[in-house]
């Protein structure tokens, strides 16, 4: 009786062992490895996330691409246009695309999951066109589809909403976004599937 109570956890082993790792095979994706699916490079898609890593011990953000737009529109550009403006009635800075050039956008949501307060520095970010050509995040101000991504220090659980801009020339079509942190870069799809 007593080998058998030895046998028994040993066998329980040995099939797990020829079983293999339970779940999805290669290139399959169940309802719940969303996540891990957007993690892995070249994978993610609009509506997909990413955990990133930050520089300190605990310190953790979940960016989520919740959409793009091509072309972006600027708030104060828009309103000039719409009265006939050559220039916008408010005051400060007005920005718009180079020549030759237009704004395409990304709407992000970004929330800190860490144990610490997240110390983000500037987006880390670029447009990869149909070329193979990257475009880094350019200022803009709001746009007619909602304001910039504030920038700064998250306390933990806080989220942050917004607008990220680049400038691709005219004859260029976006492919990829690419966010670089200090762990590993992650990227999503802006190709319908």
């Amino acid at each position: 009786m007593r080998h058998m109570a030895a046998l028994v956890p040993a066998l329980v082993l040995g099939l797990a062992a020829c079983q293999g790792p339970s779940g999805p095979g290669p290139g399959e994706a169940g309802e719940g490895d969303k996540r891990a699916a957007a993690a892995a490079p070249g994978t993610a898609r609009i509506g997909d996330t990413a955990d990133v890593g930050g520089t300190g011990s605990g310190a953790h953000l979940r960016i989520t691409l919740r959409g793009h737009v091509d072309p972006a529109v600027g708030v104060r550009t828009a309103r000039g246009a719409a009265r006939g403006l050559a220039a916008p009635a408010a005051r400060g800075p007005v920005h718009r695309p180079a020549e030759g050039t237009r704004w395409v956008g990304v709407d992000l949501a970004v929330v800190n999951v860490g144990g610490t307060a997240y110390e983000q520095p500037p987006a880390k970010a670029w447009i990869v066109d149909d070329r193979g050509r990257s475009h880094r995040a350019v200022p803009a101000g709001e746009l007619t589809t909602g304001r910039p991504l504030p920038q700064g220090r998250l306390a933990v659980g806080e989220q942050r909403t917004g607008w990220l801009v680049f400038e691709l020339p005219h004859d260029a079509r976006p492919v990829r976004l690419h966010w670089a942190s200090a762990s590993a870069e992650h990227r999503w799809t802006l190709q319908a599937p």
